[in-house]
């Protein structure tokens, strides 16, 4: 188990049981892990599980040494199946649960990633990347990629007046994890912030639909009603498609971004013969899936 692009997780079995240790990023400090021993037992008392974080024999719930590490306990599930409507109505179903109990909680996150979920700041330093000439040799490998975004993002920016709540900031599917077809825990709660659900969902629904990076719709609708069987959205429907489009293009600035920077996401130097390689085509995976999501919405009147 090390299949995360920014921490490295690791399974390790031990006389005394079985473990998940984690290395964070250098992105993240003390206070994330703060943030996480605070929310973990209001969540676990509210009806939702997350893992139970470990004390070290210092008596504190990380260890510091090059880097910063914690262990959570090991939690039995069955892996990461292919999604099915079931799975993507349980997973619907968690997020708007754990909307609903933040949204209840007086819980503030001690620490925040700088202009994370900030759309309009990651395309403007895709900007200043895209423009800087150190990096004029790069743009021999794009292929319109940069305009590609630069022309579509305004058309998904959300209202500025929407309610925030305590929000997930990484829903993705292996954040959940599942057992005998139930979601039996939350995982990575690294990136809570302060943010309408419309971020989460828009992050969700375009990690949770997407098969063999093809957007299914039907995923989608079963993720929306297990949402709102939980925690009833307030939003006309073509926000929550608008918000889709909004993270999709986001995440796609954001690699494309480190495609100049090379600083940031991990990459797999056994595919890829740089790292910048591997963001580009992360670029280019995500604007595909955007144009045929871009379809099947306009199929849904939107």
């Amino acid at each position: 188990m090390n299949d995360g692009i920014v921490n490295s997780s690791h399974i390790v079995k031990t006389q005394k049981g079985t473990f998940v240790f984690q290395r964070l990023s250098e992105i993240f400090d003390e206070r994330t892990i703060q943030d996480y021993q605070d929310v973990q037992s209001y969540l676990r008392t509210s009806g939702l599980h997350v893992p139970v974080l470990l004390q070290s024999i210092y008596g504190k719930p990380f260890y510091r040494n090059s880097n910063l590490w914690r262990v959570f306990e090991y939690i039995p599930n069955d892996g990461f199946p292919k999604p099915t409507p079931d799975t993507t109505f349980e997973l619907g179903r968690t997020l708007g649960k754990f909307h609903r109990i933040m949204n209840a909680s007086n819980f503030k996150p001690r620490f925040s990633l700088d202009g994370f979920h900030d759309t309009k700041r990651k395309i403007s330093e895709l900007e200043v990347a895209y423009n800087d000439k150190k990096y004029k040799e790069k743009h021999e490998k794009l292929e319109g990629e940069y305009q590609f975004i630069a022309s579509r993002i305004e058309n998904h920016y959300l209202p500025e007046n929407l309610e925030k709540t305590i929000i997930h900031g990484d829903p993705n599917f292996e954040n959940f994890l599942i057992k005998d077809g139930k979601i039996i825990s939350i995982l990575d709660l690294d990136t809570l912030m302060e943010a309408s659900p419309l971020i989460d969902l828009g992050d969700a629904l375009r990690a949770w639909c997407k098969v063999d990076n093809t957007f299914n719709p039907q995923l989608y609708h079963s993720a929306v009603e297990g949402y709102n069987s939980e925690n009833p959205l307030p939003y006309d429907k073509s926000l929550i498609k608008k918000s889709v489009g909004l993270i999709t293009l986001e995440l796609a600035a954001r690699f494309l971004t480190d495609f100049f920077h090379e600083s940031y996401f991990a990459w797999d130097p056994s595919k890829y013969e740089s790292s910048s390689d591997h963001n580009l085509d992360r670029t280019r995976s995500c604007l595909q899936y955007y144009n045929g999501m871009s379809k099947e919405f306009f199929k849904m009147g939107f």
